[in-house]
């Protein structure tokens, strides 16, 4: 099978990461090192999940992944957190919550068939807004945590301030949001089934199923 053409943009920032990470290495930021690493092993958890469950993900899945990662790893190694404060921020929490949802959308997808759960559309589409938000605030919590705990995150504090906190969670429900309206426009001419068929996903969800009765 060919690969699309969207596939290379994910290509391109896992690249990115992985220069951050030399070239923190070799300026000596281990800090930022071990952050680049982290990033790019995330960008390499989807291609080896579609790989084992024979999943196939759109390409912009990959490519939103990479993206989002690529933000917040080029924000602490370059310091374009404080180099383009405020805004650098605002537009990483942004894409972090559209990729979030997405990832949301798609795992509840997956688990409504696997499970027969028969979730309904207006669910699925005010899941992903709260699988978004929660997890916008998980990452609030862990940036208080370092700033408190370990002064912050490559010398510089992760936090600015409620105003700034609050922010970034609005940023998140933004994107959050901007999926689950594309979720709604989905639905509307789209079933429940074409996303998991879309996926590739019933012959491992048979596989699954089957591996259950066994047991």
């Amino acid at each position: 099978m060919d690969t699309p053409y969207g596939m290379y943009l994910a290509y391109f920032f896992q690249v990115l990461i992985g220069l951050n990470c030399v070239y923190a290495f070799f300026m000596g930021n281990i800090s930022g090192f071990l952050n680049a690493l982290i990033m790019f092993i995330g960008t390499m958890i989807p291609f080896i999940i579609v790989h084992r469950m024979h999943i196939h993900f759109p390409w912009f899945v990959f490519f939103l992944i990479a993206l989002s990662l690529w933000f917040h790893n080029a924000g602490y190694v370059q310091g374009y957190y404080n180099l383009f404060y405020p805004y650098y921020d605002k537009i990483a929490h942004l894409v972090s919550g559209i990729t979030v949802a997405l990832l949301g959308f798609l795992g509840v997808i997956f688990l409504d068939r696997y499970w027969n759960m028969n979730l309904t559309p207006p669910f699925i589409v005010g899941f992903m807004i709260m699988f978004g938000v929660a997890f916008g605030s998980f990452w609030e919590m862990f940036e208080f945590l370092m700033d408190t705990f370990f002064g912050g995150s490559l010398g510089g504090l992760m936090q600015n301030g409620l105003n700034d906190t609050m922010l970034d969670m609005m940023f998140v429900l933004a994107g959050s949001v901007i999926v689950a309206i594309l979720g709604v426009f989905y639905f509307r001419h789209h079933q429940k089934t074409d996303v998991v068929g879309s996926l590739n996903a019933n012959e491992v969800i048979e596989s699954l199923n089957g591996n259950t009765k066994e047991e």
